[in-house]
């Protein structure tokens, strides 16, 4: 009789555990090393440097009697020992709603030519000498941050889908930003195409809006982008700029890619003709070691031209990055 009862208790509790034990939890991550050397015009520029780049990401996902599934993501900055993003996700048939530190709807919905490049950088180019003046480095979207923001996403409707976010900064509003986008994908001459659409809005001192719109063409192991975008900021920057990129898988784990951007700042100029002006050509090659286990190549040639602002001077040069990835 005690050894039925202990059977039954240990069943009874393993039926417990099982019923409780519904969430699918994720622990995933991506450690980067890097050697960087630059030889540039400004000397401020100049110079060899290693780098790193580190996360880890846990996640989860369950989905309940109704139909629903719950998410949650939290992303960590190993580096810094800081959260990077933290987000509940609700989804269903009505689509899925983004509660909390996550990117803003129209990087969701955002392309550039740089998609196709692994090490893309940060989406901005600083100008040599001052850590605040900056102008954008490819045709996709600008202003996405990890802020505290609800978003929603469509479910897919015959190969349509759609978003919009509103980040709320406060009592104040003085920094609120929305954004809204938009994508179609559908079958093209035995590839794929997706066209994508964005616009942005941040409310403060001066008004930032932002567009950014371009398509992905796919076919076999051969990848094409073209993009393009505006930023505006009142009266002092009206930036316009496009992009095109285009990656091939080789095979046997080697993958080479090449893009060109142009990014030009009509709104700061010298008043004889010249405006602030960016131009950037990247070639990478990218070779898979072992799964898990990339090595990359990035070279990159830029020239920048100031438009005339006082004290930070024309520049141009080539970045060479080697990078090790490693992901799980």
């Amino acid at each position: 009789m005690r050894k039925l009862l202990l059977t039954s208790s240990a069943l009874v509790a393993a039926a417990s555990i099982s019923s409780y034990a519904v969430a699918d939890v994720s622990v995933t991550g991506a450690f980067e090393w890097k050697y960087v050397q630059q030889a540039a015009d400004q000397t401020i520029q100049d110079g060899d440097s290693f780098a790193q780049d580190n996360e880890v990401v846990i996640s989860f996902s369950n989905k309940t009697d109704s139909g629903l599934t719950i998410g949650g993501k939290l992303e960590i900055d190993a580096d810094a020992n800081a959260q990077d993003e933290s987000v509940l996700t609700i989804s269903g048939g009505f689509g899925t709603f983004r509660l909390g530190q996550e990117d803003s709807v129209h990087e969701t919905f955002g392309i550039t030519e740089v998609d196709l490049i692994d090490e893309e950088g940060d989406g901005r180019f600083v100008v040599p000498g001052t850590a605040t003046h900056s102008i954008s480095a490819n045709a996709g979207e600008q202003g996405s941050n990890d802020t505290n923001k609800i978003a929603y996403v469509t479910p897919a409707m015959g190969g349509f889908k759609a978003g919009f976010s509103v980040e709320d900064s406060g009592d104040d509003a003085t920094t609120d930003m929305t954004a809204m986008g938009a994508s179609y994908a559908m079958p093209l001459a035995n590839g794929s195409l997706t066209v994508k659409y964005n616009q942005s809005t941040r409310d403060g001192a001066t008004d930032l809006d932002s567009t950014n719109m371009g398509a992905q063409f796919t076919l076999g192991a051969m990848s094409l982008i073209v993009s393009s975008m505006t930023y505006e900021q009142g009266t002092t920057r009206d930036e316009e700029g496009t992009g095109f990129g285009i990656k091939y898988d080789m095979g046997g784990g080697l993958t080479i890619a090449a893009s060109a951007t142009e990014v030009e700042d009509t709104g700061t100029n010298d008043g004889a003709g010249e405006n602030e002006k960016y131009t950037a050509n990247i070639g990478e090659v990218v070779y898979t070691v072992a799964p898990g286990l990339k090595a990359k190549v990035t070279y990159t040639d830029y020239e920048y031209k100031d438009g005339g602002i006082a004290s930070l001077g024309d520049d141009s040069g080539q970045i060479t990055t080697v990078t090790l990835s490693a992901s799980f």
